[in-house]
């Protein structure tokens, strides 16, 4: 990794926004505007409500729904946002009285989004409005099956539009003010629980843990869901939600690390799991339910670990000098490739994709380097291909068992034509002494948090270490950093396969508190070394 340690006018940048030098080194290296400082700095976590035609106009549907004593389908998605916008609207919906039921498709068996199927099933169970959440704006085929059976459509999503959406009613951040530009799939749900039921503290839990899950950027409304929503689940508002952060408070890195994957693992996992059980869960107050439940769910978890660790290692003994991985194994579990994926890429730098069977397909996910744009890379010249979405930086795809060699042909030479040639990423790190760490100056970067993925991972750089002493272990490496205060512990692991060099110009890392038997340390998390 290149670095580029970056030092600023700390004493200025603390003066004028009255923070401590930790946290006036990073804010004076990102680059943020005075008008993002000052969002980061707000302790301000009152939400406010859309007032938006598209939500007026959504919640005189459903109210009318009610009135009328309609059924209501909701038709959600497999992922964390996903299910925590079907959890928002159904409760909603349960709340307001109106008979409802919601279904979340099979990511292997369906994939993604709303479909035609479960237009013409919702129909024939008597259900006469149907609202999406998290999907919808690419459900062309079956918008139109819905139209032509009379199911009227409320669509309600965040993702990209890029053709014509064929509902009555479409909601959607680029319809609504400016700052709810930034909502995911729960957060555009909440806006319509709010209008319609005020402020549900559960339901605040839930867009929070869901924004954090799709990686939403962390500005205006968003950030203030983010943050309201950790207040509600360590308040206990959200009792389902506090046994998926291990015993830790609900912060971006216990939500990131902890909740939102075991949430995810579930719709992975299909032949452990029913995704559609995870609302219910969500939903639920029952202290035994929850913790029954919650158990399941470790269980899950532990087996796509399990099963990660085991594909990752065969993966990795099929690497070539390829400058494009495309990785097949019959024995490769198709919920885990783009995690596989994920690793692969970062790790050597290619273009990975990991495939695997399933029936007479071939079906997989794919994860790019900075600088290569993989959606468009498949976006032309591969009419083999019955499946394909995603973005820049990941896809997923799928394509007929005997197309294989011909596809591996395709991705070989369109990838020599491209003439890519990777690029190292540069990261930044804010220039810090190191007798500036102390538990005062961590403790006042909370003020901080969540930091937002645009200014990099919140690094700071220690500029020619006093180092003491090198602690080596099996899993863990201490390195301990000398300043006035007294020693700072630094710590590495295993995974990370970092090595400590003779000759250290800077110690990169994420400044913590390490609690042991009640007494509290700074600690730093170190990313890098520079020579």
């Amino acid at each position: 990794m290149k670095w580029n340690i970056i030092s600023s006018d700390v004493d200025a940048v603390c003066r004028h926004y009255r923070v401590g030098r930790l946290s006036g080194a990073l804010l004076g290296a990102c680059g943020a505007s005075d008008e993002q400082i000052q969002q980061l700095l707000s302790d301000d976590i009152s939400l406010s409500t859309s007032q938006a035609d598209c939500i007026a106009a959504a919640c005189r549907r459903i109210r009318e729904a009610g009135a009328n004593h309609e059924k209501v389908m909701i038709a959600g998605d497999y992922d964390c946002d996903g299910v925590c916008a079907t959890a928002i609207m159904k409760d909603t919906l349960d709340r307001l009285g109106i008979v409802n039921g919601y279904y979340i498709p099979d990511r292997f068996k369906e994939g993604y989004g709303l479909a035609p199927k479960t237009v013409e099933l919702a129909v024939q169970k008597g259900y006469s409005l149907l609202v999406t959440v998290d999907n919808g704006v690419k459900a062309h085929a079956a918008l139109i099956r819905a139209k032509e059976l009379g199911l009227e459509t409320i669509v309600t999503d965040h993702h990209q539009i890029e053709e014509e959406v064929e509902t009555g009613l479409l909601v959607h951040p680029t319809l609504m003010e400016e700052d709810y530009r930034y909502l995911s799939g729960a957060g555009v749900a909440l806006e319509i629980s709010r209008n319609l039921l005020g402020t549900v503290e559960l339901h605040t839990a839930l867009a929070s843990l869901a924004a954090v899950g799709d990686v939403m950027p962390l500005w205006r409304q968003t950030r203030h869901i983010v943050k309201a929503g950790f207040a509600a689940v360590n308040s206990g508002f959200a009792p389902s939600i506090l046994p998926l952060l291990q015993g830790r408070e609900m912060d971006y890195e216990s939500a990131g690390f902890q909740a939102v994957p075991r949430l995810n693992s579930v719709g992975r996992m299909n032949d452990l799991s029913n995704v559609n059980t995870l609302v219910p869960y969500l939903l639920c107050k029952d202290p035994g339910k929850i913790s029954r439940y919650a158990s399941q769910l470790e269980t899950i978890n532990s087996r796509r670990k399990q099963l990660s660790e085991m594909m990752n290692s065969k993966a990795e003994t099929m690497l070539d000098d390829s400058p494009f991985y495309v990785l097949y194994d019959e024995s490769f579990a198709e919920g885990i490739c783009g995690l596989v994926a994920g690793r692969i890429a970062n790790g050597h730098h290619r273009p990975t994709l990991v495939l695997a069977g399933h029936e007479d397909l071939i079906k997989g996910s794919g994860r790019s380097v900075p600088g290569f744009n993989l959606f468009d890379f498949f976006a032309s010249g591969f009419d083999e291909l019955t499946a394909f979405g995603g973005h820049e930086q990941a896809v997923g795809l799928a394509f007929a068992r005997a197309d294989l060699a011909a596809f591996r042909a395709k991705v070989e030479a369109k990838m020599a034509e491209s003439g890519y040639e990777y690029q190292e990423a540069e990261e930044t790190a804010a220039a810090v002494d190191a007798d500036d760490l102390t538990l005062d100056e961590v403790r006042d970067l909370k003020r901080l948090d969540p930091w937002p993925k645009e200014f990099g991972r919140g690094m700071v750089a220690i500029e020619h270490p006093r180092i003491l002493r090198i602690v080596e272990g099996p899993k863990v490496t201490k390195v301990m950093i000398g300043s006035d205060a007294g020693p700072i512990e630094g710590v590495f692991f295993g995974y990370q396969k970092l090595k400590v060099p003779e000759n250290i110009r800077a110690v990169i890392g994420r400044p913590g508190i390490h609690t042991w038997r009640g007494a509290s340390s700074v600690q730093l998390q170190i990313a890098d070394f520079v020579e």
